[in-house]
């Protein structure tokens, strides 16, 4: 909510010195000379209000606005501050859970106390029917969410896996690539050392394999691609 009145028009941080006077039960005789007396209070008085000082009625009507609005405010604020400091303990004792699934757990002991709670208190059974509907309706869409939640981690882990396998892999043929293109350069030219038809025959299929490979790897083979067949000379 906007308030367009003479102390909505000061600085913040004196509106907060005096939203926190107040809470500490500060009089109007106590805080209206502090206010007033403030260089910055009077230059925005002087130049909005004609220099007319906050008076009684002033503070009365912040009290039941501004200052209301800033007491929702600390609440929120407080409840968003005990909800981290419970999650922060919660993840401590969590030991690589996930936390959504303690404040699942939380928020299904929460409903569980107070369906039981509502229950006591109604003794005709079409309305501990109906209430008692709603409960479950409300545990359902908490479960739906709990195994939306699950089968998002699985997804998430399933993918995981992978990446680290394909990492994995890249990994070892890196490590054994050499090795296996020295065999295959090492047959190729034995290959070709032979004088039939057949061995000169695997020998090119040898040398077309081998430029594939530098191909699709990127990689150069040392010295020419195939040895330069000895009976062609």
């Amino acid at each position: 909510m906007t308030h367009n009145g003479k102390i909505a028009r000061l600085p913040r941080n004196i509106r907060d010195e005096l939203n926190h006077r107040l809470e500490n039960g500060e009089t109007s005789g106590m805080i209206l000379p502090w206010l007033n007396a403030l260089p910055t209070v009077q230059a925005v008085l002087a130049a909005e209000f004609q220099a007319s000082l906050i008076n009684g009625q002033n503070l009365s009507n912040w009290r039941k606005g501004g200052y209301q609005d800033w007491l929702k405010q600390q609440e929120r604020r407080n409840l968003v501050r005990e909800l981290t400091a419970n999650a922060k303990e919660l993840a401590s004792e969590a030991d690589g859970v996930e936390i959504g699934n303690h404040l699942s757990a939380m928020l299904v002991a929460e409903l569980a106390v107070s369906a039981r709670g509502a229950l006591e208190e109604l003794a005709e059974p079409a309305e501990r029917c109906v209430r008692l509907q709603e409960f479950l309706l409300t545990l359902a869409r908490v479960r739906r969410q709990d195994y939306l939640a699950g089968r998002l981690a699985i997804e998430r882990e399933r993918r995981t896996r992978e990446r680290v396998k394909e990492e994995e892999d890249d990994e070892h043929r890196n490590e054994w690539e050499p090795m296996r293109l020295f065999f295959k350069r090492s047959n190729m030219t034995n290959l070709y050392a032979s004088p039939d038809i057949t061995s000169q025959v695997m020998a090119n299929q040898e040398a077309e394999s081998l430029l594939r490979d530098q191909k699709l790897n990127g990689s150069h083979l040392s010295g020419s691609t195939a040895p330069v067949n000895p009976k062609s000379n």
